[in-house]
């Protein structure tokens, strides 16, 4: 092995004998290094098979680019039998090594060994059937459920746009949300939150236990209900400020009220969780959640299976270690191999919509770690300025990736330090601003395929796209912008298949009409909807103008005869003969986003094809329910993209990717959200409910412990944005106003405004 390469740090991570080790890695501090380095020593020096390692990654990329590594290191050692045992072996997703456990041991999971995997689609209907089915059956075992539910009938919250149905189904989601993806068991739930004296008490357990962690020592809370003023003395006989949220209003009664709606709330969401279990049982198909609930549901009650798993995973190596959600630990834990290497960075845990828990990482490198520190992506003033702006940020535990901390001296003419660094001034949050910036830096020499812009929302990478567009100058969003259902292109064909099926669906008919499949004037469209239905007035209609004539004398050809027999043909067969015979092609060919247009409608068509049973109504009526769950479906990438163009995608889509030259226009977003209707707490197994004005205390602490969360993972996005930059890094300022956001702390640590020794880039200068 040439461990000469290896720093000091890096070394001892890869030769230790700890049995359990984590390593504590710094952005760009070579952590895949010494995961490989140290796959490499198990082999050569510990004598273990690659089938033996089994290596955990986050994603199925980095999975393969591990493998790949591996691979050529074995083969460069001159170690090809342990090559080719390593190019299939187990470096792989969590959720890959979850699906081969349970279909290598299905008998004993109970599982068909050819059950399948549920798209991220698939899996949002089937709970959304769920969900519908557990809020309209009879619910006379479960009074406040039923109690809930009429009760949310008709309440609405000022500036919610959300329908009544739809906060319940928000509700549930986050019920669900919480105790199903965290590991609680559903019997959990029904035994807490079966009546309000059993919830009661665990209110009761969860407020005393935090509040005693508050102010490190016991605290007696065993007046029931929970007793605002004992709380509130007690941190002022410890000296110590009371808390927001003992500001509550909440009262004996209110804290009742709330414990009613929160058991009712849970009780439905138990009611649709054992529905999608039935679904999923019974399809034999399995989304994530269910795949790693059973692979540790298998390696907990089957000793055999558990006995096996040992023997064959000597080691378990695990990457990316801050973003593990609580099943996953308990995954690695209940296969108990003798040696297990995790690494991980806290600052970089950016994943907690995902559930994944930063504060288990943490309770490992408690017990001991090893760090490495050192950054070699970055250029060190961008380094610099990384440790100056987040060692004021996080003063107790931040890590600094330079030795020698540097110090911004306001009084000093002396910018050198932060020579690598801009910041982008901005008057308010505007896209062609940021383009113009970008503009600035391609006149002045910067390659476009070196700028990558990170932004907070996907809505946002689109948007800037289009700008730099307007600037002739090329970009693209990398990783999809996640609105792939809602692009226009999807809609209009959506339509054309519901119309060729069902003509007299007014609707369908008028939009296909309208869009690029037919291309009718509106004013043809205005004469056509005065009369319904519209197929039969079509049987007579003369168009005032030439074109418009033209255009529906050939939709009239293809359409006539598809329509009589569209009901019976597959949805693909359907599509594929509107994009063959309409003019949908050409007249997209004129558009000057073609390229991505007709990226997304091969993967339309290619999405089709794989569900062949769907009908053109049931495709495009899937394409609609997939519109309302807001699902994530990114767009497909365009074919022949030249490759000298700006990058834009989300900060976390750019986690374990680096750039020479990173901008991050997205600073002025709220660091914290907005209270919730309903919060929740993992850890504790704990959910409270807001609704019809019922306060309580658990809502109230809850909701400051999640508003200190949220705030944290923000920060963290941002050093994982910053840390993306090798060579440039561009951060820009917004004005400081009432709203708590990054570039409001981070004036605060430059100045306001910004020192002139800094570089500061403003609009128009």
């Amino acid at each position: 092995m040439a461990n000469d390469r290896l720093s000091q740090e890096q070394q001892k991570a890869v030769e230790s004998k700890e049995p359990k080790l984590t390593v504590v890695a710094a952005a760009g501090a070579g952590k895949t290094r010494v995961l490989v380095e140290r796959y490499l020593r198990h082999v050569t020096v510990d004598g273990i098979s690659p089938d033996h390692l089994l290596t955990i990654t986050f994603t199925r990329k980095a999975a393969a680019e591990l493998r790949e590594r591996i691979v050529n290191a074995l083969r460069s050692l001159g170690r090809e039998a342990d090559a080719q045992v390593a190019e299939t072996g187990p470096v792989q997703t969590i959720h890959s090594f979850c699906e081969r456990l349970l279909r290598e041991n299905s008998v004993e999971a109970g599982l068909d060994a050819e059950f399948e995997i549920l798209a991220e689609s698939q899996s949002a209907r089937m709970l959304q059937e769920a969900i519908q089915e557990a809020l309209s059956e009879s619910l006379e075992e479960f009074p406040n459920a039923e109690s809930f539910i009429s009760t949310m009938a008709g309440q609405r919250q000022f500036n919610d746009r959300r329908s009544d149905y739809g906060r319940l189904e928000s509700a549930i989601k986050t019920v669900l949300g919480t105790f199903r993806d965290g590991g609680v068991e559903r019997s959990r739930l029904e035994q807490v939150y079966g009546s309000v004296e059993s919830l009661s008490t665990l209110w009761r357990s969860v407020v005393t236990g935090l509040v005693g962690e508050d102010l490190g020592s016991p605290i007696d809370l065993s007046a029931d209900p929970l007793d605002l003023e004992v709380i509130k003395a007690s941190y002022k006989e410890c000296g110590k400020r009371v808390p927001n949220w003992l500001r509550s209003k909440a009262t004996p009664e209110t804290e009742r009220v709330a414990m009613l709606w929160t058991c009712g709330v849970v009780q439905i969401a138990s009611i649709a969780w054992q529905r999608l279990e039935w679904k999923m049982s019974d399809q034999q198909a399995f989304d994530f959640s269910g795949l790693e609930a059973r692979a540790v549901r298998l390696l907990r009650e089957n000793p055999r299976v558990r006995a096996r798993v040992r023997d064959q995973y000597r080691v378990v190596m695990v990457d990316e270690a801050q973003d593990v959600n609580p099943v996953q630990y308990a995954l690695l834990e209940a296969i108990g191999a003798e040696r297990e290497f995790m690494v991980g960075d806290a600052q970089q845990s950016i994943y907690g919509f995902r559930h994944a828990d930063v504060e288990l990482f943490r309770d490992r490198t408690r017990a001991g770690s090893q760090k490495l520190s050192r950054n070699y992506r970055s250029v060190p003033g961008i380094l610099a300025f990384i440790d100056l702006v987040f060692g004021e940020l996080w003063p107790d535990t931040y890590n600094p990736m330079v030795s020698k901390p540097m110090i911004l001296d306001l009084d000093s003419d002396d910018s050198s330090d932060y020579a690598q660094v801009e910041l982008w001034e901005y008057p308010a949050v505007s896209h062609p601003t940021t383009a113009r910036y970008v503009s600035e830096l391609v006149r002045e020499g910067t390659r476009r395929e070196d700028i990558a812009i990170l932004v907070r929302r996907a809505a946002d990478a689109a948007s800037i796209v289009e700008e730099l567009r307007k600037l002739e100058i090329p970009a693209r969003v990398i990783g999809g912008s996640e609105r792939f259902y809602t692009r226009m292109e999807i809609r209009d064909l959506a339509n054309a298949m519901t119309a060729a099926a069902d003509p007299y669906n007014d609707f369908a008919l008028v939009s296909c009409l309208r869009s690029p499949v037919v291309g009718l004037s509106l004013d043809a469209i205005v004469s056509l909807a005065k009369d319904r239905p519209v197929i039969e007035t079509l049987v007579e209609f003369v168009p005032g103008i030439e074109d418009d004539a033209i255009r529906l004398a050939r939709f009239r050809a293809w359409f006539d005869p598809l329509r009589t027999h569209a009901d019976r043909l597959s949805a693909w067969e359907v599509l594929g003969q509107i994009l063959a015979r309409s003019p949908y092609m050409e007249n997209i060919a004129r558009r000057r986003s073609r390229d991505q247009i007709l990226a997304n409608v091969r993967k339309l068509l290619s999405l089709a094809t794989v569900e062949t049973e769907l009908g053109p109504l049931q495709f495009a009526e899937r394409i609609r329910s997939i519109q309302e769950l807001r699902h994530r479906e990114g767009d497909a990438p365009p074919l022949g993209e030249p490759p000298d163009v700006v990058s834009v995608m989300t900060i976390h889509k750019s986690k374990g990717l680096e750039f020479d030259t990173v901008v991050i226009p997205s600073t002025s977003v709220a660091l914290s959200q907005r209270a919730r209707d309903i919060v929740s707490d993992i850890r504790h197994e704990v959910v409270a409910t807001k609704y019809a004005g019922a306060e309580s205390l658990m809502h109230a602490l809850l909701t400051e412990r999640q508003k200190r969360k949220s705030e944290q993972e923000e920060l963290r996005i941002f050093y994982v944005a910053m840390t993306r930059a090798k060579k440039r890094l561009c951060v820009g300022l917004y004005p400081s106003g009432n709203v708590d956001n990054f570039s409001k702390r981070l004036r605060k640590i430059v100045g306001d405004p910004p020192h002139p020794t800094l570089t500061i880039r403003r609009a128009g200068a």
